[in-house]
């Protein structure tokens, strides 16, 4: 159930980064169903919450939790700025839109993408550890590195093309779509940044192992 709900928040995520493609109506129910979604996730890990204030933390400790807060804190800025911006889903509650609703969104949406991401990157050593596994059985283990180098280089180019910084640190007033680019191509973009930062989180954390 945890890992369905994580799967389902994290496709969401992607999906809803490219607004100019789900349209405004859309956009707002899968926002919907993604904050109905982190409510049920933080109900699902209420046992994490219980532990935080337990046991000694080490450096890897450290930094998932403090991933951890400023994913949430991200959220709820997603939250409350969507609500404030809203047209559709929440316009009964009738709340002006505020530019500093819309600013928000972009700056907690970008940075909760980069966090959403090297919290995955915090939980890929299962994965990896299979795959490695299966490569060093098989005559084409220099396929892993060549499919890793490819993603790295493609998701450097994507982030820099979906222009994640100005919105990360409001460079821009608004944010700026290819409205001419294909939807595949636009979300082959998102998922290679989103790979990227997740890769280069999960070598950082295992730096140890990965020199051993």
């Amino acid at each position: 159930m945890k890992i369905l709900v994580d799967i389902l928040m994290y496709f969401l995520f992607i999906i809803l980064m490219g607004h100019h493609i789900t349209e405004n109506f859309i956009h707002e129910v899968l926002g919907t169903i993604l904050l109905v979604l982190f409510i049920i996730h933080h109900i699902l890990n209420i046992r994490y919450f219980k532990t935080i204030f337990k046991g000694k933390y080490n450096t890897k400790r450290t930094i998932i939790l403090i991933l951890d807060i400023s994913l949430f804190l991200s959220m709820i800025g997603i939250i409350i700025s969507a609500i404030n911006i809203s047209s559709e889903v929440f316009a009964f509650l009738e709340i002006p839109t505020k530019i500093w609703g819309r600013k928000l969104h972009m700056l907690c949406t970008s940075w909760g993408f980069v966090f959403m991401s090297m919290h995955v990157g915090m939980h890929l050593s299962p994965l990896i550890n299979k795959l490695r596994k299966k490569m060093k059985v098989s005559r084409f283990e220099y396929v892993y590195y060549l499919l890793l180098g490819l993603i790295l280089v493609y998701g450097i180019d994507s982030f820099i093309k979906l222009n994640f910084i100005s919105d990360m640190f409001l460079l821009n007033a608004f944010k700026y779509y290819d409205f001419g680019e294909s939807p595949v191509v636009y979300y082959l973009h998102v998922i290679a940044s989103s790979l990227l930062i997740s890769i280069i989180m999960y070598f950082i954390t295992n730096r140890k192992k990965e020199r051993k």
